[in-house]
């Protein structure tokens, strides 16, 4: 390994001056002008990597998206010309299942209906009683519907268990050996009171919950996302609520972050959360040390957490 290379983070992320920088010279923020000396890059959607800005970087060998989804990189574009693409997979397992457990009991037991509610009735002149509670269901009696099944999907399935809140699963490869929860889509999609979607932005997932997906959904339904917000059919779902054809949803994601379409604003059976799946203090220390850890270790030829490296032709040394 070289005396020093050149790397570039998107910004100075939590936990930033606690991990190993490694024997590099970092820069974080905009990138400059001329970055035709970077060797790695840590992006975000907010810095995304298209083929135009690869071919301005001779130079880069790696980038490491922070965080687990990689859709605002051009992988095929990265792949062409060399450049390893990771990502942090292992660091946003235990935040997102948690976050999309806790949209699951709000929506079952409408705590964040129900808040908005004592709040209105608490500013009356002269109030004096507590507006009638929203008759809800124990969780327990509810059946969730996982759609996609990998690392976010499966501790989420393990934290519903431990609940006793039945779950079935539904993922592109099939099911599980000894997993007797999977479904088809059709099939899930009829029977979970509850519908979770776990799943990355590809071309085969983009819009998976569409108009007609939607139709197969009960009445009652609650459709959660905290997988990507392209995965959902933004206007057939809006489409869905007004004519309730189906109960609810509550949203991590959406189409085109950050706008949030003013109709879901308006809904109360609408949850609204602002990308928040990751945001915690452990899990932001833990993908930044991953981030950079990828970038340290592709540089000294140990590549890990990748997405492409078959296709990795500009190699350190």
């Amino acid at each position: 390994m070289p005396d020093l290379y050149k790397c570039h983070a998107a910004e100075e992320f939590i936990g930033w001056g606690q991990v190993r920088l490694g024997p590099i010279q970092w820069t974080t923020g905009p990138l400059p002008d001329n970055p035709d000396d970077i060797n790695g890059l840590i992006a975000t959607p907010n810095l995304p990597v298209s083929k135009e800005l690869l071919v301005c970087m001779p130079q880069l060998m790696v980038i490491s998206a922070y965080g687990v989804g990689y859709d605002y990189i051009d992988i095929e574009a990265a792949s062409e010309l060399g450049i390893l693409v990771t990502h942090t997979p292992g660091a946003v397992v235990q935040a997102t299942a948690e976050l999309g457990l806790g949209l699951i009991l709000a929506s079952i037991r409408h705590i964040v209906k129900q808040d908005r509610a004592i709040r209105h009735t608490a500013l009356q002149p002269g109030s004096a009683e507590f507006p009638p509670p929203v008759l809800s269901h124990d969780a327990s009696s509810r059946i969730i519907g996982l759609i996609g099944y990998g690392r976010i999907g499966r501790r989420l399935g393990s934290l519903l268990h431990a609940l006793n809140i039945p779950f079935v699963y539904h993922r592109r490869s099939g099911p599980l050996d000894n997993h007797r929860g999977y479904r088809s889509l059709p099939s899930l999609l009829n029977e979970a009171d509850i519908v979770v979607l776990v799943t990355p932005l590809t071309a085969e997932t983009y819009h998976l919950i569409d108009a007609e997906a939607l139709t197969q959904m009960k009445a009652t339904a609650v459709l959660i996302n905290i997988g990507r917000g392209a995965c959902v059919d933004e206007k057939a779902l809006i489409q869905a609520l007004m004519s309730k054809q189906i109960g609810g949803a509550a949203l991590d994601v959406y189409e085109n972050e950050p706008q949030i379409p003013p109709e879901l604003i308006g809904m109360d059976n609408v949850i609204l959360s602002p990308h928040a799946g990751t945001q915690t203090w452990e899990t932001r220390l833990s993908m930044t040390e991953d981030a950079v850890g990828n970038v340290v270790a592709a540089l000294e030829g140990h590549p890990r957490n990748t997405i492409n490296s078959q296709s990795w032709g500009r190699r350190p040394g």
